[in-house]
């Protein structure tokens, strides 16, 4: 059990990667105080700048993350 914080970095990685794919089929990204709620989020139509802005913040946040937390679990990154 001693890898936890690994295993919870690599899934919420994936999740923030998974967030920005969705986000580009439905055209729409959460930010905000609401969370995942879907009034408050950015609107491709709406407004195109904001909406690629967190799509590469959420990508590229969720890829580090990941990429991190495999190399913590081979050992490869100090903790």
């Amino acid at each position: 059990m001693p890898q936890i914080k690994e295993w919870f970095l690599l899934i919420l990685g994936v999740g923030l990667v998974a967030v920005a794919v969705q986000g580009v089929f439905r055209g729409w990204l959460p930010n905000g105080r609401n969370g995942f709620k879907q009034g408050a989020g950015v609107y491709r139509e709406d407004q195109p700048v904001g909406f690629w802005f967190f799509f590469c913040l959420y990508f590229s946040g969720g890829l580090y993350v990941a990429f991190y937390a495999l190399r913590l679990l081979f050992g490869r990154a100090a903790q």
